[in-house]
């Protein structure tokens, strides 16, 4: 495959249902009768954008690909950065949770002393097959849809998931239901794509459409934005919330290339209101737009957007924000901290001074 991959262009840092499970049977205490519980939470109309079952066979062929290693350059590199993040978490899980594990991209760097047991999930059976487990680690795989996790309240201390949360249709429930699953004090680890992923392939497609058809339908499915993954996490009750937003930028031959990597990843559409195809002279005007708008003579550029996070379900052990108005210094006087700090010293000192005379 010709290409080139470009390192992080970018580094910015934000504020911001059908349920298929197998599991052997010494796992069935840790599963509850999700119906009922989530009928109580899901109070909310839910917009279904995404075809689920859809999105479970493009998995599903992926991995008829005699070659399906070449197309997961993107989710081994952003496997490999969550792990680095989970390696800063110090302290020992003893159970840890992959939601959406794919081929196993964070699970198989896990070490022994980060976790003693671990469930592997994902929505799609012959791509868990495929996973690669950790050989340091216990590891049970189950098939688990993102959407309905099959667990009971405060079983896990830790839930990761790398890269697959952006096709989940109800991503409050299924933050709910992270909260839910995790322990007092547990952390919720993750990144997903985010809205300028592949943002030149959206705008070349629009464009050719609008030429050649009058009109244009989505043929990028929606992602969310930093923002917006910030308020969700802190409505689902996470605390102590922090995000931040890697960009790759990757050099193909072509958009044709570009396009046959994402379905090799298993990215391609999967929302309910995508075309089942593309007129041949549409697609031609679209890679003829994509290298006039974007490329040169290497090829053309494409965005994936990685969006962050980590949130902490609360519990009183955690550090407090201290009390409004326990500040030594006001925002307005940062300018003469340094003079400000040197009379607080001095004042200490001469206090220390006093007490001593007073004493003797």
């Amino acid at each position: 495959m010709n290409m080139a991959c470009a390192p992080v262009l970018r580094r910015s840092w934000s504020i911001y249902a059908s349920l298929r499970c197998k599991v052997p049977s010494t796992l069935r205490s840790h599963l509850v009768n999700t119906s009922r519980s989530l009928s109580v939470e899901r109070q909310e109309n839910i917009m279904t954008v995404f075809d689920r079952k859809a999105k479970r066979i493009q998995k599903d062929r992926t991995t008829l690909l005699p070659d399906y290693e070449v197309y997961d350059y993107m989710k081994e590199e952003v496997g490999y950065r969550l792990f680095d993040r989970m390696c800063d978490v110090k302290r020992k899980f003893k159970l840890a949770i992959d939601l959406g594990c794919g081929r196993g991209y964070v699970s198989r760097h896990l070490l022994a002393d980060m976790a003693e047991k671990l469930y592997m999930c994902d929505s799609s059976e012959k791509l868990l097959a495929q996973a690669q487990v950790s050989p340091e680690v216990p590891t049970t795989k189950m098939v688990v849809d993102e959407e309905a996790l099959p667990f009971e309240p405060d079983l896990a201390d830790i839930v990761f998931s790398s890269l697959s949360l952006h096709w989940v249709n109800d991503l409050p429930g299924c933050f709910k239901q992270v909260h839910r699953t995790l322990k007092n004090d547990g952390v919720f680890l993750g990144c997903m794509y985010g809205g300028d992923t592949v943002f030149e392939l959206r705008v070349a497609l629009q464009l050719a459409e609008t030429e050649r058809e009058g009109g244009f339908s989505p043929h990028i499915s929606p992602f969310t934005s930093a923002q917006d993954l910030g308020n969700l996490l802190n409505r689902a009750g996470f605390t102590m919330l922090t995000l931040d937003t890697d960009e790759f930028t990757i050099k193909y031959p072509s958009m044709f290339e570009l396009m046959m990597d994402l379905k090799g990843m298993g990215e391609n559409n999967c929302s309910w209101s995508r075309r089942p195809s593309l007129h041949r002279d549409t697609m031609k005007a679209a890679a003829a737009i994509y290298q006039d708008m974007y490329g040169d003579e290497e090829g053309v550029p494409a965005t994936f957007q990685v969006l962050n996070f980590i949130g902490w379900k609360p519990d009183p052990s955690q550090p407090k924000a201290a009390e409004r108005g326990s500040q030594d210094f006001s925002f307005k006087d940062l300018d003469r901290l340094s003079e400000l700090t040197k009379d607080i010293e001095k004042f200490k000192v001469d206090a220390n001074v006093t007490d001593n005379d007073d004493k003797s």
